[in-house]
């Protein structure tokens, strides 16, 4: 990514990259052993919800210490203990061992995000990059990696499985070494020569208005927590729902994978279109991805409308994920750590909400009618939700 100027993306986001493909390997695995060992998709929900309740709480009890200790250090840390978790994933051959590493790597990676976003977001407003631009690349770099995890994981769990954790210790070694030297050379922030287009200012009158940011921060982290819910289902519940269908089960998460080109897809659209900031109707329309997804979830019979509904699934989550990161992460007055710790308490949240109700509506209906079902139910009480805060609430509403 090199010009004339200096550089797009840093060593940062490489590790955000390398990071995701480790967490969507360690998810997908979860999910896939589930099953194939014969769990329903209310067991599958609820394993779901124990390893990000760990999420949660380890993101805001933890996930804000790169604030007062110092980010690079936490992260050295946190994959010095991630070496010990995929020695854990090696030896997982039972239900009760799959439990054990689910809520192990769950506290890895809800304590880890919070500090790649706070060191991130820190130094590059110290730089001078515009406030679009750090959140823009940070997604866009982990999205992509999200993508190779979902794709492969399945297949390796069930052909190869030992790969998914030696990628794990070699990363983790990588990692640790990376970042020392890094440490040591330059010192807790990034030190970093971007090209001159990313300190291009953006005039967005809302970046202005600080209440009006902070209501905007709170509205899109609950519209996250809700509109992200077919998706987290979706990568939960479709290995299994996809090998009832009579496709093999190590073919599953070249189907699934829909659901994370549609994530990248949506961030760069609006990462290069922004028109949305600040503009709550137009933000409406955008979120009508969500109704949708349970639309085309309804004709999901074949590979192809799995793989379209796994996409539309992955815009419903990628569109009010970008607001709140957006809105979040340009906090003025708290650290960056803390709001990205509270960003990623809320996704550790949706990724055990999401695949348990979808676990309770496919298991009740026994079919993707009951994804339909949970997105119609769920895009009603978002349109509430944003009707609620433009109005009844607007100007009033408290914030953490």
């Amino acid at each position: 990514m090199e010009s004339t100027n200096g550089k797009i993306f840093h060593r940062y986001h490489a590790i955000s990259f390398l990071t995701s493909i480790l967490a969507y390997l360690y998810s997908t695995f979860i999910n896939s052993s589930a099953a194939k060992w014969g769990f329903s998709f209310v067991q599958i929900g609820l394993i779901n919800l124990l390893w990000s309740f760990v999420y949660a709480i380890a993101s805001i009890t933890i996930g804000h210490f790169g604030d007062k200790y110092g980010y690079k250090k936490m992260i050295i840390i946190l994959y010095i203990y991630m070496l010990l978790v995929s020695i854990v994933g090696l030896v997982t051959f039972s239900p009760t061992m799959l439990i054990v590493f689910s809520i192990l790597q769950g506290a890895f990676f809800g304590t880890f995000f919070p500090q790649v976003e706070g060191l991130i977001a820190r130094s590059e407003k110290q730089i001078g990059i515009d406030p679009p631009s750090v959140t823009g690349r940070f997604t866009i770099s982990w999205s992509t990696g999200n993508m190779l995890g979902v794709a492969f994981g399945p297949y390796l769990t069930v052909r190869a499985r030992s790969i998914i954790f030696l990628y794990g210790l070699v990363v983790s070694i990588a990692i640790i070494t990376i970042v020392y030297l890094d440490s040591k050379k330059y010192g807790n922030l990034i030190r970093f020569k971007p090209v001159g287009k990313l300190k291009h200012k953006s005039s967005y009158e809302v970046l202005k208005d600080a209440q009006k940011m902070k209501r905007l921060r709170l509205e899109y982290r609950i519209i996250l927590l809700l509109g992200g819910i077919v998706y987290t289902a979706v990568l939960a519940d479709f290995p299994k729902l996809i090998s009832l269908a009579g496709i093999g089960l190590q073919n599953a998460g070249f189907l699934t994978v829909g659901a994370n080109i549609g994530v990248l897809i949506t961030f760069l659209y609006l990462q290069f279109w922004r028109g949305w900031v600040g503009k709550e109707g137009l933000s409406a329309l955008l979120l009508s991805v969500i109704p949708l997804s349970g639309i085309v979830a309804f004709f999901a019979k074949t590979p192809l409308m799995f793989f379209i509904t796994a996409f539309v699934a992955g815009c419903s989550y990628a569109v009010p994920y970008t607001f709140a990161i957006f809105y979040g992460l340009l906090s003025e007055e708290e650290g960056q750590g803390k709001q990205g710790a509270i960003h990623e308490m809320v996704i550790g949240l949706l990724f055990g909400i999401g695949p348990f109700l979808g676990g309770i509506f496919l298991d009740k209906v026994n079919s993707v009618v009951g994804l339909t079902i949970l997105a119609l139910l769920i895009g009603a009480v978002t349109y509430g939700i944003q009707v609620a805060f433009n109005f009844s609430n607007k100007g009033k509403t408290v914030v953490r």
